[in-house]
């Protein structure tokens, strides 16, 4: 018995070690790295990495190991972050709603998590565990990047084909930059299924605070999206004004 809770206590220890560095180095760190950095195995890495991805205590994707919405929730009990402060909002887009909500901002090429709320109903849009996000895929990467100059698009992505995660991703930097110049005019961010099938999501930036570039989202399964669209943007539209405010952007 001593021994099963010897090993529990080891893997704890080991977590714990591993969330230090990702804490410490939130632009992301390779498994590599990880392993470097604790001095333990990578496939020891990889599989408690994995575990705490279930949990969302971290973030996992091509721009490495980053803190997950669910560690900085916990982070936000020591003291006030921006997550903190727009969570009475972000609540409210959840209650109009009744649908999975996120409040995200841009790390590297990909979107990085600062909070959610997620659906309690049953058939419902969730994250996928072990997923990367890039921003062009997603309804609040879009809404992040339309902050960015066409030039820093380009600078971004390129000009061949972006990587495709379903038959709907968008591909080329062109159609890209022009439903950026549709969201800076007014428009909404859309993600149908872009990034996985079965799954639709609405978004709209919401300003930069202390330099960080912010986007909410609504994620709907495909099956409840058209029903749902207008009251969805409705909603968007209070909840922009909503975190503005509270902003004083």
């Amino acid at each position: 018995m001593k021994q099963n809770s010897d090993k529990g206590i080891q893997v704890i220890s080991r977590a714990a070690s591993i969330l230090r560095e990702v804490v410490s180095n939130p632009d992301g760190l390779s498994l590599g790295q990880l392993a470097l950095a604790t001095g333990l195995a990578r496939s020891t890495v990889q599989r408690i990495v994995d575990s705490l991805e279930t949990e969302f205590l971290v973030q996992a994707g091509t721009g490495g190991v980053r803190p997950g919405w669910g560690l900085r929730r916990l982070g936000d009990l020591a003291g006030p972050s921006i997550a903190s402060e727009l969570r009475p909002q972000l609540f409210r887009l959840f209650e109009a709603t009744g649908e999975t909500v996120d409040l995200s901002t841009f790390a590297g090429k990909e979107v990085l998590f600062l909070d959610r709320f997620l659906s309690q109903q049953s058939v419902r849009a969730i994250p996928d565990v072990g997923a990367h996000y890039p921003a062009y895929a997603m309804a609040t990467g879009k809404a992040l990047l339309a902050g960015f100059g066409n030039d820093q698009i380009v600078h971004l992505y390129g000009q061949g084909m972006m990587e495709r995660l379903t038959p709907l991703t968008i591909q080329t930097v062109d159609k890209l930059i022009a439903q950026l110049d549709e969201i800076r005019a007014g428009s909404f961010a859309y993600d149908i299924e872009e990034h996985a099938l079965g799954s639709c999501a609405i978004g709209l930036p919401i300003g930069t605070f202390n330099g960080t570039p912010l986007a909410v989202s609504v994620v709907v399964p495909t099956e409840r999206y058209t029903l749902q669209k207008k009251s969805i943007e409705r909603a968007l539209r209070i909840a922009a004004c909503d975190f503005a405010q509270r902003l004083n952007f």
